[in-house]
C-alpha cells in the first residue's frame, strides 16, 4: 500500500475512534473511563499501523515519541493528566490523527 494511502486508512481509523466514544458516552461511561479506553485503541491502532511503515520513516516517528514522550507511542493518559488535559479534551484528541508525512 503506498505511504499515501497507508496515512489516510490510518486518520480514518483514528477518526472512528469518535464515533466508538460518543457510544460509550451514551452508554453510561464516563468520561474518564472512555478516554482511557479511547487512548489505548489509539496506541493499538499506532501499532498496527506502524507494521506497515516502511523503516526508516517508523524510525524518524518512533525517535520523535520517544525524544517527545519517553514512549514510543506516544504521551499516556497519565502524562495527558498531568500536562492539564480534561477527560473531554482526551477523548477529543485520541479521535484526531496528528501529525502526517511533514510531522515525521
Amino acid at each position: 500500500m503506498p505511504q499515501s494511502d497507508l496515512r489516510q486508512a490510518y486518520e480514518a481509523a483514528v477518526a472512528a475512534l469518535g464515533d466508538e466514544v460518543a457510544a460509550m458516552l451514551a452508554d453510561g461511561a464516563s468520561e474518564e473511563q472512555a478516554a482511557r479506553l479511547a487512548v489505548a485503541r489509539r496506541n493499538l491502532l499506532k501499532q498496527q499501523w506502524r507494521d506497515h511503515t516502511p523503516p526508516e520513516v517508523l524510525a524518524r516517528i518512533e525517535a520523535r515519541s520517544l525524544a517527545q514522550y519517553g514512549h514510543v507511542l506516544g504521551p499516556t493518559v497519565e502524562q495527558l493528566r498531568a500536562a492539564g488535559k480534561s477527560w473531554r479534551e482526551i477523548l477529543r484528541s485520541a479521535a484526531k490523527p496528528g501529525g502526517g508525512p511533514g510531522h515525521w
